[in-house]
Parts: structure tokens; C-alpha cells; sequence
């Protein structure tokens, strides 16, 4: 990845506070050491530069962390004043404001650092880019706020850091050429590390040796037809589920698209059929239904995205809904709709989502840029709760005017930098404009609620030889054991899937 920060270690200063001196080897305060103590009570004000709505979300979660642990309420307000008599003594400074304590602060601070700082009675959270802010709240409720039962907070501290980030380029990872033939590869590490690898045809093959070579295929889409779109998860109780779109042709010459569900409870040796996510049977000549399935956890349930373009239930272009299995009816219920077509005039699709660390849930799907004359972009969608979803967010376009970004992928690294991927078709010439190929990014570790596209590196190409631009699409990825793997088809006539891994483990040592 280019043009994106370097990884580099965590800087402990200073860590001197009462009730974190014996994990941090210090020798603990007393009243009489002569150390100065500010305490948190209810008349703290919580001051954010003025219209910075970003910092201002920041803050309003601190003042509800606040809130929760201790029962104080701050009030929080911007820190335009008419003089300077208006400044309130006590304040929790969170971000770049126009205070003499926070422009000292910042002239100190390097890049991508944060620190918290105790002065007299004021605090200052400070942090020169989103994530560094982020990083540095996060901190300050970890290490003060949470588990606080008293209306007080004694803080006697500074603390220095500096966002830990991963920096790569996929030339530098391993490319594998498996020789397998194979559309829309999909790889998932099962509990006990083997990795698996599905694709079209419902064919699923085992490695023991993180990607570097595959054992023979076995057919788990059993008697359905048309079996395409993989998607794989596995439970608490080790069984495995396979999920896949089956279209075909009715006698009387109906078209059917369909996402059954087959799974396995011998690590992946035999498979048996499980269920129906959605069956849809469209008029003769129509060409539409449901597709690309993607399995995870929400809430406790198995859930299964999809999108949806069936004329039985959407009135045009296409939405992204999900249902969730329900096993004590052993069916899957509770259809919901995360992405509107129709309220974003958009072809609304191919979803893949997860629940990352922080605990929000996160998806992105390929949506019309009307800015480009509804060419495909990725769009990035998130929700607290997975029943309330953002409006989607543009996170990657295409470079070249005309040309699209489809297919998306998102994975997160242990350090809350997220990837994505997608097929484009931005690095090849016009008379060959439909050869598209595999292009990531990676973010810069900013809060996915305040993300956008200037938060991501440029694109790389990880399964591409770009000197014989040619197929490289229909990608997957995966984060596991301290790699990132990508996959798609590769630039051969014979379609076969390639791989590449990086190890990024070692970046965060």
C-alpha cells in the first residue's frame, strides 16, 4: 500500500496516575509528594472546537461514558467565547480548540500522536487526526472512566502516544498460483486453523499450511443447480454452513434464483443440506432474484445478507436486506432491509459485512456514483445495532473517469484498520475496459462512523500482473493467523484462482 503511514511502536512517557502506578512499575503518590490532583465533578465542562461535528460525536460519547460510570452529566459546549472572562475554570478539552491549553498541546504533537493531559483543572484530550483523537478518548475511558462508581475521578497523569498503523505493499507479500479452476473464490480459516477455500460449483478444498497448497475438492452444493456466490461461516459448535445462490430454468421457462444453505459437522469432509434462505421464481424473461449470500453473527443470531432484486418484492434497481436463521423453528425469519434501491436510486449490491472489534457492524456494497454517470463505486454502511443502518458513505472510486469499482470485500486488522477490495477496471485501456482486476486499500484506522475515501491509501494490486492487464476478479479476503489474504481469478484463459498473502504480524511488534 502506498502513500500511507508508517507502522511504528506505542510511546509510554509518563504514566503516573494513583490507581495505575503498581501495573505501570512506579512508585505510588501520596498527598504528600507534592503532586497536583484534578477532580472530575459535575460542574466540568466538555469544550470541542466550534462546528467540528466529528469531534463534537467524539465528545458526546465521552460525556455518555462519563455518565455511565460515574453518574455525572457534562454539559458539552463549543469553545467560542465573546471574551475570555466567559471560559469556564473547569473543562475537559477534547480536540483542536481555540484554548491556550490545547494550541500548546498541538504545537507539541507529531504526527498521528495523542496525548491526555491533567493541568491544574483542566484536561486536555488531544490528537492530530481522527484515530489519534479516538485513541486518545479511548484511552482516557479506559484508564479513568470505566469501573468508576464514585461522582469523583481523581487524575494525576500525562499520557503520550502515537496511532500504531500498518503500512504494506502487496508486492512484498507471496503470490500463489493454485492451479484450481474456479469463479469467486471465498476463503475462511475454521477453528482448529485449517483454511478453506469455496467457489463456484459449491467446491470446497482444505489447507493446512496457511494458502500455500490445497487438498483435493469436495462438491458441497450437493443436487442444486447453478450453484455460485460461496459464502462460508462456522459456529461455536463447529459446524459449518455453506451458503449459495442456485439459478436455473422451470418447465415452463420461469427463472429461478434461489439461496439454499448445505453444512457440514466433519470439518468439512461431508456435507448435508440445511436449509432455504430465499426462493424466488421470476416470469418468463425475466432475469432477476436473489444473490450473493454472505454469513456472520448479529446479535447472537446467524444472519445472512443478500441482495435482492426479485420483481415479487422490489419495485426497482435493487436493495441489501438480511434474514436470520431461527433454530427453533428452523427457518429464516426477520427480513430486514439495510440498503433501499429505491431511496437511493441505486443498484444497491453484492454485500459483505462483519462486526468489527469496536462492535459496530460494518458492509459495504458496489452503488451507482451519480457523480460519474451511475458507474459503480464502493459505499460503506454501518450500524450499532444491525437493525439501524447509516447512509451509505463513498469509501473507493475508480481513478479513470468511466470506469467502475464492483464487487467489494472488507476485512479488519487486529489494530482496527480496515481493507477493502473490489474489481476495476480503471488501469486498462478502452479497447479492453470489461478486463477487470483486484484492487485494496486500507484505512488509516479512523473510526468507521467518521470514515470516508480520504481516509484509505491509494490502490494496490495484489493478484495483478499489470504489465498483461487481464481477468483478476471476483476477490475475497481473509485475516488469519497474522496474514491477509487475498484472492480472485487470475489473468489466464483458464480462470484459475490466485492468491496472495501478506504477513502483517510482524508490523505490529
Amino acid at each position: 500500500m502506498k502513500n500511507i503511514f508508517r507502522p511504528i511502536a506505542l510511546l509510554v512517557v509518563i504514566c503516573l496516575m494513583t490507581s495505575l502506578l503498581a501495573s505501570c512499575g512506579g512508585k505510588k503518590n501520596t498527598e504528600d509528594d507534592g503532586a497536583k490532583k484534578t477532580v472530575i465533578t459535575k460542574d466540568y465542562v466538555i469544550t470541542v472546537p466550534d462546528r467540528d461535528k466529528v469531534t463534537s460525536t467524539m465528545a458526546k460519547d465521552l460525556k455518555n461514558d462519563i455518565l455511565e460510570a460515574t453518574g455525572i452529566s457534562l454539559m458539552v459546549s463549543s469553545d467560542w467565547v465573546a471574551n475570555e472572562s466567559e471560559i469556564p475554570q473547569k473543562e475537559i478539552i477534547v480536540g483542536k480548540t481555540a484554548r491556550s491549553e490545547s494550541e500548546e498541546i498541538y504545537s507539541q504533537l507529531g504526527q498521528h500522536e495523542w496525548t491526555v493531559t491533567a493541568k491544574d483543572e483542566k484536561i486536555i484530550i488531544a490528537g492530530t487526526t481522527v484515530k489519534a483523537l479516538s485513541d486518545a478518548i479511548r484511552y482516557f475511558v479506559d484508564t479513568y472512566v470505566s469501573g468508576k462508581t464514585t461522582v469523583e475521578m481523581e487524575i494525576n497523569a500525562v499520557k503520550n502516544g502515537r496511532t500504531k498503523l500498518v503500512l504494506f505493499e502487496w508486492k512484498d507479500g507471496k503470490l500463489i498460483n493454485t492451479g484450481i479452476n474456479g469463479g469467486y473464490p471465498r476463503l475462511y480459516a475454521l477453528k482448529d486453523g485449517t483454511l478453506l477455500l469455496a467457489y463456484d460449483g459449491m467446491y470446497v478444498r482444505r489447507s493446512e499450511n496457511n494458502g500455500l497448497t490445497w487438498g483435493p475438492a469436495v462438491k458441497a452444493s450437493l443436487d442444486y443447480p447453478g450453484t455460485a456466490n460461496a459464502a462460508l461461516f462456522q459456529d461455536e459448535d463447529g459446524v459449518i454452513y455453506l451458503g449459495f445462490r442456485s439459478t436455473g430454468y422451470n418447465a415452463d421457462k420461469s427463472f429461478f434464483a434461489n439461496i439454499h444453505v448445505t453444512c457440514s459437522k466433519d470439518n468439512g469432509k461431508t456435507w448435508q443440506k440445511h436449509s432455504t434462505v430465499y426462493e424466488n421464481t421470476e416470469p418468463t424473461g425475466v432475469f432477476k432474484g436473489v444473490w450473493e449470500p454472505h454469513f456472520g453473527m448479529m446479535n447472537g443470531k446467524l444472519t445472512c445478507f443478500y441482495a435482492n432484486d426479485s420483481t415479487n418484492i422490489i419495485e426497482h434497481y435493487q436493495n441489501i436486506e438480511y434474514k436470520q436463521w431461527d433454530p427453533n423453528a428452523k427457518k429464516w425469519d426477520n427480513r430486514t432491509v439495510v440498503c433501499d434501491g429505491k431511496a437511493h436510486q441505486s443498484r444497491d449490491g453484492m454485500p459483505v459485512w462483519q462486526q468489527l472489534s469496536t462492535g459496530e457492524y460494518v458492509c459495504v456494497i458496489e452503488a451507482f456514483n451519480k457523480d460519474d454517470n451511475n458507474c459503480f463505486a464502493i459505499k460503506l454502511t454501518w450500524s450499532d445495532d444491525g437493525k439501524n443502518w447509516s447512509e451509505p458513505v463513498t469509501v473507493m472510486r475508480a481513478k479513470k473517469k468511466g470506469t467502475a469499482c464492483a464487487a467489494p470485500y472488507i476485512v479488519e486488522l487486529p489494530n482496527g484498520q480496515i481493507v477493502i477490495s473490489c474489481q476495476t477496471n480503471e488501469k486498462t485501456v478502452e479497447s479492453t475496459k470489461e478486463n477487470y482486476i483486484m484492487s485494496t486499500v486500507i484505512s488509516d484506522g479512523t473510526p468507521v462512523k467518521f470514515i470516508s475515501e480520504e481516509n484509505f491509501s491509494s490502490h494496490d494490486y495484489p493478484c495483478t500482473d499489470l504489465s498483461v492487464l487481464g481477468k483478476a476478479m471476483w476477490n475475497g479476503m481473509y485475516v488469519h493467523n497474522g496474514f491477509i489474504f487475498t484472492c480472485s481469478i487470475a489473468n489466464d484463459s483458464m480462470a484459475q484462482i490466485k492468491i496472495n498473502r501478506f504477513k502483517f504480524s510482524d508490523l505490529l511488534e
